[in-house]
């Protein structure tokens, strides 16, 4: 595997079952990938992740613990999320094949990326949705579209570890991206605003956050982007003043 592996972060958030763990680390390391967040486990360590793990107990030592998502993936440029769920808002979408495609650039860029997974019997809400830039569905039999952590995880380290094979391509912007935490921020601030000049009411705010959510997550930003968009926020801030 060509790839710089140490810059694909697969998280896993609320996973009830410690053996799921176990099994999602020894499918990350099948496919070469081998660090592993977790974000509020309900068990872990566990001797049943122990025992699902295989030979891939490395991954599991290495495997760091966060409280939030936000915590986890602040250092990303890029966010993806598995998501099964209609939503009411749409979210960029792509299958596993696009996605591992879409990521090796990210990754050949040098640039750090995070897979994010739901718990096993309800996924992701749709605000730890919003924290991605993309989404990625697996296309499955629509009688039956019933897949496990594991096999969910396996599928896509798959699909990343037979694009690595021959992605070449690299990004065109003369500055790098702002990762996740910079993004959020830069989110909260134009809300932010928004409240204040009255564009957005708090109490009723129909919709319209989340459309900015997608905008801005969309749109992944520069680092000299978001200075000029944070400066111009603050400038309207002092203006009110």
């Amino acid at each position: 595997m060509s790839l710089e592996t140490n810059l694909i972060n697969i998280v896993l958030v609320d996973t009830i079952h410690p053996g799921n763990i176990g099994s999602a680390a020894r499918a990350m390391k099948t496919m070469g990938l081998k660090r592993l967040s977790l974000v509020n486990p309900r068990v872990f360590p566990s001797s049943d992740a122990t025992a699902l793990a295989g030979n891939a107990t490395d991954v599991l030592d290495n495997a760091t613990v966060y409280s939030s998502i936000r915590e986890a993936v602040k250092e990303s440029t890029f966010v993806y999320a598995t998501s099964s769920r209609d939503r009411t808002i749409q979210w960029p979408i792509l299958d596993a094949q696009e996605a591992a495609d879409d990521i090796c650039v990210q990754i050949n860029s040098k640039k750090e990326i995070s897979i994010i997974f739901g718990k096993e019997d309800r996924g992701l809400t749709n605000k730890e949705l919003e924290l991605a830039n993309k989404l990625i569905e697996i296309p499955a039999n629509p009688k039956y579209p019933v897949l496990n952590l594991a096999m969910s995880i396996q599928i896509i380290c798959y699909e990343i570890f037979k694009a690595s094979s021959d992605s070449i391509k690299k990004e065109w912007r003369d500055y790098p991206e702002v990762n996740s935490d910079q993004l959020q921020k830069l989110i909260d601030h134009f809300i932010e605003t928004a409240v204040e000049i009255d564009v957005i009411d708090p109490d009723n705010p129909k919709k319209i956050i989340s459309r900015i959510k997608r905008m801005f997550t969309r749109l992944q930003p520069d680092e000299m982007e978001s200075s000029f968009m944070r400066g111009f926020l603050s400038g309207v801030k002092k203006k009110l003043k």
